[in-house]
This record gives structure tokens, sequence and C-alpha cells, in this order.
């Protein structure tokens, strides 16, 4: 074959002449194609290794041992491994090039590409593309700046490191550092083991990229975390208060307070109250899963993979239905199209508890209360009322979005809550206003029971 002149640089002879050592067209034809990219793939390679990118020698000579039936392994494992293997490879490029990218990959003596966590922060976006696509631009920063958090920590408290140079007593260091922490109660537990988690993510994700095989890995951070303490301190101190079933009512709901800072706070906040959500679960609502027109209006949480409204719920069980009743559905008619001045950002939560702090509107702490309220604490005081209802821990779940298989201690069978059902439940703990009232629980559940023998289903 006639060499393509953009590898005039890498590649001597105008013309290469190799015996494909068959008679038969057929097999021919198939090795003409193996050897032509085998070619490619060392021309490449030299033209890398000219450019002294380590990164790009590396990748390209893993295309090359593909080509001649091989996988990279370092020069230490060939040596300290079986002799045939050894001789198989020498023997496998006896009669290649010498300048040949193939002879050091085949050996193992190329270097392996290294990355420093703060460079592998930044590429966590492109690596894992595709785990993190449905996220909207609030949730795509917020996962990029955990990543680039625990970088920066890591760096301050151990020092300049790259991936592969990260020892066991770095990563016993960086985890006894966060262990300190946690017994001093400066952080939880928790947040402890999310840093440590971050890195220990960071460390897999280089060796992903690099396709080096899972034999030769080594991630020093692997079974590192920091354990429960008996008594966390800083957990009472983050721990989110219930916010009282008389203030949620008489403030948020019928004296709308929240309307000082703007109408759209105002009614996300009445909607998450009622209806038990996370605030982000109805500002970052697409218009499409707003359901007005519908005969029981509702809302719909699910998963968005596209479009400029995309978003990521919390997790899987989160995706659920919400009906809409009384001040929460007059609430949701003034945005049928949902709430532009939040949706996909992280401006909402800060800007509500802070215009209620300033002026005064939250409630007082009981006596020897101890913490600070925020407005989701809404979510507690929504499962605080379906407890006084008499729910089932069950159907508490259904509405707020939790697992029902760690409710149940088992896989999860069966279908899920129609909508007629979780309307029937969202009544029994709904707020009046708005001219609406629900009827009386004893009346609810005797409707829910209608609905299951409508279906078949026996309950006397």
């Amino acid at each position: 074959m006639r060499v393509p002149a953009e590898f005039a640089d890498v590649e001597p002879l105008p013309e290469i002449n190799r015996s494909l050592k068959t008679r038969d067209r057929i097999e021919a034809e198939a090795q003409c194609s193996i050897m032509r990219a085998a070619l490619f793939n060392d021309w490449r390679a030299r033209r890398a290794g000219k450019a002294a990118d380590t990164r790009a020698i590396f990748d390209t000579s893993i295309e090359l041992l593909k080509g001649w039936g091989l996988t990279f392994s370092p020069m230490d494992d060939l040596l300290k491994g079986p002799i045939e293997e050894l001789l198989s490879r020498i023997e496998a490029i006896a009669n290649v090039d010498p300048n040949s990218a193939a002879v050091p990959a085949a050996l193992g003596s190329i270097d392996l590409p290294d990355a420093s966590l703060d460079e592998m922060s930044k590429r966590m976006p492109v690596l894992k593309e595709a785990d993190i696509r449905a996220k909207n631009a609030r949730q795509h920063r917020e996962w990029c700046g955990n990543y680039k958090r625990a970088a920066k920590d890591f760096t301050a408290q151990i020092g300049m490191r790259t991936i592969l140079t990260i020892s066991e007593q770095d990563a016993a260091d960086y985890e006894d550092f966060w262990k300190r922490r946690a017994r001093t109660g400066e952080v939880t537990t928790n947040y402890g083991n999310k840093q440590i988690r971050y890195v220990r993510q960071m460390i897999d994700a280089h060796y992903d990229d690099i396709r080096l095989p899972k034999s030769k890995r080594t991630n020093v951070f692997k079974g590192m975390r920091v354990e429960k303490l008996s008594y966390d301190p800083s957990d009472d101190e983050r721990k989110k208060l219930v916010l009282p079933e008389k203030w949620v009512r008489q403030s948020l709901i019928r004296d709308r307070v929240l309307e000082g800072l703007n109408q759209e706070a105002s009614d996300i906040a009445i909607i998450a109250a009622i209806c038990g959500c996370r605030a982000s679960e109805i500002y970052d609502l697409p218009e499409e899963d707003i359901h007005l027109e519908d005969p029981i209006p509702h809302i719909m949480l699910r998963v968005v993979l596209e479009g400029e409204n995309r978003r990521e719920l919390k997790r899987q069980s989160a995706a659920r239905a919400i009906v809409l009743l009384g001040p929460a559905l007059e609430a949701m008619r003034r945005y049928p199209m949902g709430f532009a001045k939040y949706r996909g950002k992280a401006s909402y939560s800060g800007a509500v508890n802070g215009f209620l702090r300033e002026n005064g509107l939250f409630p007082s702490l009981p006596d020897g209360q101890t913490g600070r309220y925020v407005i989701s604490g809404t979510r507690h005081t929504f499962e605080d009322r379906m407890k006084k209802a008499g729910l089932p821990n069950e159907e508490r779940a259904y509405l707020m979005g939790h697992s029902i298989g760690r409710v149940r201690g088992r896989p999860v069978y069966g279908s899920e809550l129609d909508l007629r059902t979780r309307a029937l439940l969202q009544e029994i703990v709904g707020i009046e206003g708005d001219g609406w009232e629900p009827r009386p629980r004893a009346e609810l559940w005797a409707k829910i029971d209608q609905l299951l023998e409508e279906e078949g289903h026996r309950l006397r």
C-alpha cells in the first residue's frame, strides 16, 4: 500500500510491501483490512511519540496492541509473570520495525497516563457525561463543585499528588483528617465520607479512562470511611427542624408572608408545603409536566433527559404524580408554565430563608429547642401531618417519594397507587383555603375502600 502523505513525517518509506501469507482471496481481504488498520495505528503512535504526549502515546499504543492481538501489561508484571508470556510477545514483534510503537507497548515499557486531582475534577463531567446528562444547570454546577472541592481539600491537607502517586499513607492521613473533624463536630460523618468518596471516584474514573485492566488497579481509598459516632454533635446543628403546622397554615398559606419577597417564591412554598415536595421538585418543573386540565389536576415528577428544562431527581423513588388541591392548585394555576424565575437555578432556598429570617417571619423556637428553621422544614411538617391523620407508613412513603422497598424491607411487587387513590390520600392531609375544604377523613377512607372494591379487591 502507498503511505498516505499525512504520515510522511513518521514513515520514511513511500510504499509498504508485506505478505498476507495466504492464497485464499477472502482470507487475504480480511487480513488486508487488519494490516491496514495496524499500520495506521502504528503511524499515529509514532506521531504521538514524536509529540511527547504521554496520553496520546498510551492511547494509540493500546489500539496498536489490539491489532496485534495483545493487551497492555506493565513491564514489571511481564518480568514477574510466566516466561512464556514474555517470549510470545517478543516473538510477536520480532519482525516489526524497531521504531514502531508496538515494540515498547508490547513489552510494557510505555508510561501510564497520569493526572492531578485538580485535572481529574475538571475531566469528571466529560468522563461521566452519560451519568449526568439529566442534570440541569444548577444540578450540574453542584455536581462538578463536589469534585473540585474534594481535589482542593485533598491538596491542601496532603499536598500536590497525581492519581498514580497517591500512596496508602496519603489515603490514611486524609481519612484521619476527616475523622478528626467529625470527632470535634466540625463536620458530620456523612460529609467526611462524601469527601473521601469523591477522591475515590476520581481515581476509579482515571483507571476507567485509560482502560487499565481491573487486575492492575489499586485504589488506596477502597474501604476507607469515617465511622459514625454514637453521638454526632454536628448532626444537631444541621438537623432541619419541623416547621410548626400552625405557622404553615396561617402564615405561609393564609397570610402569604412570602409574597413580600415575590409571588413565585410564595407559590412554590405553598405547593411544597401542602404536597410534601422538595422545593426543587416544584421550581424545576418543565411546562409539559404540569397537568392542570386533567380531571384530577396534578404535576408529574420525573427525570427529563433532553431539552433546556432537563432535570434529575434526587433518587428513583422520587418520581411520582403529585395531586393538586385547594391552595396548591390555585398556586399552580397562577404559573401554568412553571416557575421561570427559579427553574434550574440555586437561588430559591437562600432567598426565601434570608427574607424570612431578616424580617423576623419564622416562628419562635420552642423552649429548650436549639437550631434554626429553614423553609425546607415544611416537608417534615407534611410527614407529621400524615402521621397525625393515621396514614400507614407505606402510603406516607408513596406521597413523599421515599423508597417503598426500604419501607417494606424487601423487593417491591404489584402496581403503584393510581391517581384517584393519590388524590384521596392527598385530601386526607390537605389544607383548606381559596374556597376549598377537605372532606371528613372517615368519608375519604371509605372512598378509598370503595375504589379498591371496584377493582375487585376483597376488603371485608
